[in-house]
């Protein structure tokens, strides 16, 4: 649509970067999501990988707690990518909403309202992007269950 019609659109090259950028995030924040998945498993998992009576000797037992900081760490990015993409979709929606003439007051209205949820995005991935982690919240608890 705003190829075709972009005669239509105030800022239509605008628009289009910000609707390609927004792709470009989310998929990103997809594909760093799977990627971190491989570092969050249980001891129900190392039990199917290696067999009940192999578990505590399992380079995967032994390497747990480090990959939980790793899963933590990547699915933190993977938010932030998919926020940063939802915020970008919503910049777009934004430009695309500017009426070519200025006589249009409810255009202007849902132009504020977008804009809106797009400041309200921004301020969230700061939030994000700057919270402390709980440093007792990134030791897992033990594999099996709590019990040392």
């Amino acid at each position: 649509m705003i190829i075709v019609e972009g005669k239509h659109f105030r800022y239509a090259d605008l628009t289009l970067l910000l609707v390609v950028a927004a792709a470009v995030a989310l998929i990103a924040s997809i594909q760093i999501g799977a990627d971190a998945r491989r570092y969050l498993y249980n001891k129900a998992t190392i039990e199917d990988w290696y067999g009940k009576d192999r578990v505590d000797g399992s380079k995967a037992a032994k390497s747990h707690a480090k990959h939980f900081i790793k899963w933590r760490s990547r699915i933190r990015k993977a938010v932030i990518a998919f926020n940063t993409g939802t915020m970008l979709l919503i910049l777009a929606v934004t430009t695309s909403l500017i009426p070519r003439d200025n006589h249009a007051i409810a255009r202007w209205g849902a132009v504020g309202l977008a804009f809106t949820g797009a400041a309200i995005e921004l301020w969230w991935i700061r939030r994000l992007f700057h919270e402390e982690i709980d440093q007792a919240a990134e030791e897992p608890k033990s594999l099996d269950g709590g019990a040392n």
